[in-house]
């Protein structure tokens, strides 16, 4: 079960970073690409915005994934404080 949600916790940034992809590639199909067009979109939903959250709560994960791994190679256990 613990090797399960590590398995969960180091992959699951990837999640977050694919919606913001495919929110970022809505906003093109869905507003830029009618503007280019000369049309007007119908959409109301922030695209952008929702794909820069989503996009910072990804790299938010990443880095804590990064930190723990980086912690875990440096060969700190339970308890143990690394001194620099």
């Amino acid at each position: 079960m613990k090797r399960i949600l590590v398995t969960l916790f180091a992959t699951g940034w990837l999640l977050p970073m694919w919606f913001s992809g495919h929110l970022l590639f809505g906003w093109l199909h869905a507003e830029a690409w009618p503007l280019l067009l000369g049309r007007q979109p119908l959409n109301s939903l922030d695209f952008i915005r929702l794909s820069e959250q989503s996009f910072t709560v990804g790299c938010g994960w990443l880095a804590a994934v990064v930190c723990f791994w980086t912690w875990r190679a440096g060969g700190a256990r339970k308890g143990e404080i690394i001194a620099a």
